[in-house]
């Protein structure tokens, strides 16, 4: 009875001392399939069968394994103890053999042949060539392209293989960077991960080909693996130069995407990658070659360079509504449009922030958010930023982010969260569990550690101080859990008042309209909802006087025709 039930609940008894339960079992061959997975990973897999044979150093013994000596199984164990006499070398070929099986086999046999092979991989780990270990992980790659991270093996390969030098091998290089990027974001993993890059991409970058470069940056982004140290300004550069020279052609897209990806994660600024994507997106034909999907990389590279040319956002953001129903995206890639949206302040219409507010509702309703409530409170607070509030989605991130508070800190979330609930008291006090008072303190002093990095606003301070007709200037966060610091003038005279004055850096102000940032914006709207005076200078409009602030307060037409006057007087 109990060998019956093994059979069909896939555990394996013949493990090593780690090993209690078998990777996989008839549910998971039930419920998934092979052909799950995505181009790009089979593009890569492509390019990594080619680099084994690139590869100078990989000799491989003779297959001297048989398919009829394995397959088809009749008795799981049988075949347990048959693959356990296999020769380490040999196990490569056996598992390709498991392939041609896979199509007659039943599901817990499949399974049964699966856990065995994975099992006796694992254990022979110690007795394998480095060939031999790139080889079996390709065998498992051949085998079940979406499964391999999975293995025992891969993972004890992976502990290995990250240790090792490649610096005299190209080939090697490349596919253990493959295969690092299979397993997503680990802490420990991604350290060693990141320590390999460091000591050894820049032996390899100038014989990287573009596909080489693509596999690499594209491990290092889907792991969150920043190249650091003496290897990144080489590596941000071949980035950089990828990006400009790679031929964009029909499926030849996913290359260009994975080098802006990568340029995303190691934050490059660089004006001339804008322009360039820019012109792609201007070109109907170039543009008609890119997939939705990464289209979106794009736009959320404008957003993080600050890139805000309107007839090129407008086309982007029209092909991405049109193409790629919000309904389709991620929760996370969602919340990134938005996120975009509201950072360049382009403007959505009605229809449209309608739209994404019923595809949000549609994940809440899914449960696409409970696991990943800051996906909601992200989404909440980019919706806040465009003008729109969903008493739903609010009422929803609230109750999430609440039961995961007792989980798992997450600062970053929290601080988010705290802008909404302050921006919802202002604007909409009926939806509000805090007071406006509490939202809004006039004379909250900006904390020290935000005026470390901002001596532009000290001395802005002191200039305006001696004024004849101000009375005095404070540093001030009047916003609760906005952390932008910002000066309180109180003038007098004929037109006694106050002002906030916010002085935008390089990083609050969009290229070329330059108005500020998100949330700059959402900011400066919620002091005006509160009756406030808010001027908004860069470093081309500074002004040392309490008139000049209030003549920076009128319509600009006013100022224009007030301006002519003045001139006409003059001459």
């Amino acid at each position: 009875m109990y060998a019956l039930l093994r059979r069909f609940a896939g555990v394996s008894t013949n493990g090593g001392p780690f090993r209690s339960y078998a990777s996989f079992t008839p549910k998971d061959v039930m419920r998934s399939t092979a052909e799950e997975t995505g181009t790009l990973l089979t593009r890569f897999a492509k390019h990594i069968a080619l680099e084994r044979y690139r590869d100078p150093e990989h000799v491989l013994p003779k297959t001297t394994v048989r398919y009829a000596d394995f397959f088809p199984i009749t008795d799981d164990r049988y075949f347990q103890r048959t693959v356990q006499k296999t020769d380490a070398a040999q196990l490569p070929a056996l598992i390709i053999q498991a392939s041609s099986y896979r199509s007659n086999a039943t599901v817990p046999m499949f399974v049964a042949a699966l856990n065995a092979l994975d099992n006796h991989a694992a254990n022979q780990l110690d007795k394998m060539e480095t060939s031999t270990v790139l080889e079996t992980l390709y065998s498992f790659l051949f085998l079940m392209p979406s499964w391999l991270k999975r293995t025992d093996f891969y993972h004890s390969a992976m502990l290995r293989l990250v240790k090792e030098d490649f610096r005299a091998n190209k080939e090697r290089f490349v596919q253990v960077c493959f295969y690092l990027g299979l397993q997503k974001k680990q802490a420990k993993s991604s350290e060693d991960f990141q320590q390999l890059l460091e000591e050894q991409l820049p032996t390899h970058l100038p014989a990287l080909s573009e596909l080489d470069l693509a596999v690499i940056s594209n491990a290092a982004y889907k792991t969150s693996t920043l190249v650091t140290g003496h290897a990144r300004s080489a590596y941000e550069s071949s980035l950089v130069n990828a990006t400009l020279s790679v031929q964009l052609t029909a499926g030849n897209d996913a290359l260009l995407i994975s080098y802006v990806k990568a340029l995303r994660l190691q934050r490059v600024k660089d004006e001339r990658v804008c322009q360039h994507l820019q012109d792609i997106c201007l070109d109907p034909a170039r543009i008609a070659l890119i997939e939705p999907r990464g289209l979106a990389h794009i736009f959320a590279f404008f957003a993080e360079q600050l890139w805000d040319q309107k007839e090129c956002l407008a086309i982007v953001i029209e092909r991405l509504m049109t193409l790629l129903k919000p309904g389709d995206l991620r929760p996370k890639d969602l919340a990134t449009f938005l996120w975009a949206s509201a950072q360049l302040n382009c403007e959505l219409t009605p229809q449209q922030i309608r739209q994404l507010e019923l595809a949000a509702l549609r994940k809440l309703d899914h449960g696409e958010y409970d696991y990943f409530p800051d996906n909601l409170v992200d989404t909440c607070l980019s919706l806040c930023t465009l003008g729109h509030y969903s008493k739903d989605l609010i009422d929803a991130a609230e109750e999430l982010k609440a039961a995961q508070r007792k989980q798992r800190a997450q600062p970053k979330v929290d601080s988010r969260i705290n802008v909404l609930r302050s921006a919802v008291a202002i604007e909409q006090p009926t939806m509000a569990k805090l007071k406006t008072e509490q939202a809004f303190k006039e004379f909250n002093p900006a904390p020290a550690y935000l005026l470390r990095d901002r001596p532009d606003l000290t001395k802005y301070a002191q200039e305006l101080s001696g004024d004849a007709e101000v009375e005095g200037v404070d540093l001030v966060c009047p916003i609760a859990a906005i952390n932008l610091p910002c000066l309180r003038v109180q003038t007098m005279g004929d037109q006694e008042s106050v002002y906030f004055v916010e002085l935008l850096t390089a990083e609050q102000t969009l290229k070329f309209s330059k108005n500020p940032t998100s949330l700059m914006r959402l900011k400066k709207r919620l002091l005006e909802s509160l009756g406030r005076k808010v001027v908004v200078l860069n470093s081309a409009e500074m002004v040392t006087s309490a008139k000049e602030l209030h003549q920076l307060l009128k319509p600009k037409a006013n100022r224009r025709e007030e301006s002519e006057v003045a001139q006409g007087l003059a001459n």
